[in-house]
């Protein structure tokens, strides 16, 4: 005889069941909003509990609760279990089967235990729904489940697997050895090792599903790691977490490398005062953070470890750390965004600037216009006037008047449109090897007639032969409204020198008149677009007051320089230079 009893043996399964019940009761306290379908194993295990107490109960409670009730409960529980694990692996699977069985099971137990009472049909109609259900469970954990858990669930698979072969053993056993007592708790020593076996297996599947959930939890919090980890190095900004209390670095991102120039472990266990241009402004964000918990993007200036400064926005939060107030940064380097700012805000001041002068300039342009086409209106009304009445007196005056508005009116007209095409790119630069000697000759033959006209002697010195690779007819447009200005305000009889030599880096063009000259008041006006300064020439003649502008307007496209010196009484001295490349 087996030295143990049957009943007593149940009693250490009651006590085991109650075990496993608060372990797996305490694994859900801890996991529950974690994983889905620990509910549904804890109420598995109570309801299973449940069934293995009524089973203790028999002959103490009726025989339809301590036998189809209390074995359809043991049933249900492994469905139950089914379903929770399902969830656990968010595989979904149909249950029809499962519930119909259970009803089959009961009707099948009740049978046997009240129309025709039979224990050994009783266990095998037992064994028989264990060994489907249990390949159900061995298939689930070992097939059904995602490739990537199948090591977290192969535990839990291979106790399904024990019990499929404990029950498969079991009905053989019962079909082998048939015995005729209908009392569960008088059946063979056989049956209390079959017994002893199914206390360990309950044993082993709550030590596979607490496996089960601790290695999830393992895999979990490494993928959680490693998101992190990717996250947190790859952000393109400098993150740091150090101690709240002094400062102490204990995480840094590699981006602080590129950011700052920084190693990640040169930065680990010391304080992070190092990327601080200002201790003081460290010490009030500090303070700052401690009171409001949280600071955005805030403005600072951080220094790399070369000692070169930057512009930071820092974003900080107090976060706990294994029960220690820590501080998360992060630090966005906005050097080259300030400095795009910057830029911005300068060409918006140089476009109000340029445009509120170019209003002004307009404004001059249009006041100049108006006179000589005030002059030619009025003198041609009082000549058309005269030719009419026949009273010829004065005409050729006023006919002479008419001439002089109009050349003026012509010049400047000319002057404004070569400014203009300049200013909207309508005039393309485009440089060549040209002569400068040539040029200069060329420029004086055209201007002969007017110098004649004074009676000024023009004096060229230009001892070699200078090849410049500038723009033709800018070039020939600088060189005659300069020394058309010389000639106009050089009296009669008087002398202009024009000079060209060569320096180091440029070619220096000078025009040298000895006319009325200009005071040092007005000399910086001469080249402003909202002065337009003219004066009257030796002869009365008129200036533009635009043919200088222009002048430096072309010059500038050389990369050149244009200025004057000038006398009063004595003469102007006009000098431009133009690059060699």
């Amino acid at each position: 005889m087996f030295p143990i009893d049957i009943q007593t043996i149940y009693l250490t399964y009651i006590i085991i069941s109650i075990v496993n019940l608060i372990l797996i009761g305490s694994l859900y306290s801890q996991i529950k909003k974690r994983f889905p379908g620990a509910f549904l194993i804890l109420i598995s295990f109570f309801i299973s509990t449940v069934g293995i107490i009524f089973i203790f109960l028999r002959n103490h409670v009726s025989d339809w609760i301590s036998i189809p009730l209390a074995n359809t409960l043991t049933i249900l529980s492994i469905v139950i279990l089914i379903i929770g694990l399902e969830k656990f692996i968010n595989k979904k699977g149909y249950q029809i089967q499962n519930y119909i069985l259970i009803v089959i099971f009961f009707l099948v137990h009740s049978y046997f235990t009240f129309v025709e009472p039979n224990l050994n049909a009783r266990n095998i109609n037992h064994s028989v729904v264990f060994i489907l259900l249990s390949f159900q469970g061995a298939f689930l954990m070992l097939k059904r489940a995602p490739v990537s858990m199948r090591k977290i669930t192969r535990p839990v698979g291979f106790v399904f697997c024990a019990v499929f072969v404990i029950q498969s053993l079991h009905i053989i056993n019962i079909l082998q050895n048939h015995q005729s007592d209908t009392d569960y708790f008088k059946s063979s020593p056989s049956e209390s090792i079959f017994l002893l076996s199914w206390e360990t297996i309950s044993i082993l599947l709550v030590y596979a599903i607490s496996l089960m959930y601790n290695k999830r939890l393992i895999f979990d919090v490494n993928a959680q790691e490693e998101k992190f980890s990717k996250a947190f190095h790859a952000a393109p900004f400098i993150v740091i977490l150090s101690k709240l209390t002094n400062g102490e670095i204990f995480e840094v991102n590699k981006n602080t490398l590129s950011i700052a120039g920084y190693e990640p472990n040169e930065l680990m266990g010391i304080n992070e005062i190092n990327l601080w241009n200002n201790n003081n402004h460290r010490l009030k964000f500090i303070s700052e953070l401690k009171s409001k918990k949280s600071i955005n993007e805030r403005e600072y200036i951080f220094r790399k470890k070369s000692g070169e400064l930057f512009t930071g926005l820092i974003t900080a939060n107090i976060i706990n750390i294994n029960d220690e107030q820590c501080v998360i940064s992060v630090i966005n380097d906005i050097t080259n965004s300030k400095k795009a700012e910057l830029k911005l805000r300068e060409s918006e001041a140089t476009l109000r600037e340029l445009n509120s002068t170019k209003d002004k300039f307009f404004s001059i342009i249009a006041h100049d216009l108006k006179s000589p086409f005030s002059g030619i209106l009025g003198f041609s009304e009082i000549l058309s006037h005269q030719v009419k009445e026949k009273n010829y007196q004065g005409i050729d005056k006023y006919a002479e008047i008419i001439n002089s508005s109009s050349k003026y009116a012509m010049e400047l007209l000319s002057n404004l449109m070569e400014w203009s095409r300049s200013q909207t790119g309508r005039m393309e630069f485009n440089p060549e090897y040209i002569d400068l000697d040539s040029i200069i000759k060329s420029t004086l033959e055209l201007l002969k007639p007017t110098s004649e006209q004074k009676l000024i002697s023009i004096v060229l010195n230009t001892p070699i032969k200078i090849t410049l690779h500038a723009d033709k007819a800018m070039i020939e447009a600088i060189l005659r409204n300069l020394i058309s200005n010389a000639i106009k305000f050089t009296p009669q009889k008087g002398t202009i020198n024009i000079t060209a030599k060569e320096n180091e880096k440029e070619y220096l063009i000078s025009v040298i008149d000895g006319g009325v000259g200009i005071e040092k008041s007005n000399l910086e006006k001469l080249f402003q677009i909202d002065s337009s300064y003219s004066t009257l020439g030796t002869e009365k003649e008129k200036g533009t007051g635009l043919g200088l502008i222009l002048c430096k307007d072309f010059i500038d496209k050389h990369r050149g320089k244009i200025w004057a010196e000038s006398e009063l009484g004595i003469g102007s001295k006009f000098y431009f230079s133009l690059p060699k490349k």
